[in-house]
């Protein structure tokens, strides 16, 4: 299954923007869905996106599509939530 299949329309999800680098990180959520690892991610100019990425060969690390924040733990609680989403 994929994460897009995961998603419900209203939560986008993207690439990671270029040069973003994770700052947070939180612990692992586990599901049906597969095992993800929420993170908050510091992008430009000091803010933050929330991002998730699947355990295992050859899975990726993906963003919320949601404006920006400049807190990262807000950006971290977001991550979560997507992380119990997709693992769900």
């Amino acid at each position: 299954m994929s994460i897009h299949t995961l998603f419900d329309d209203s939560v986008l999800v993207s690439c990671p923007p270029a040069g973003a680098v994770n700052v947070l990180i939180g612990e692992a959520i586990e599901g049906p869905g597969g095992r993800w690892i929420p993170c908050a991610s510091a992008i430009a100019d000091g803010a933050f996106v929330s991002c998730v990425y699947e355990i295992g060969p050859g899975r990726r690390q993906v963003c919320s599509a949601a404006p920006p924040t400049y807190c990262a733990d807000e950006a971290l609680d977001r991550a979560v939530h997507l992380a119990e989403t997709a693992a769900a």
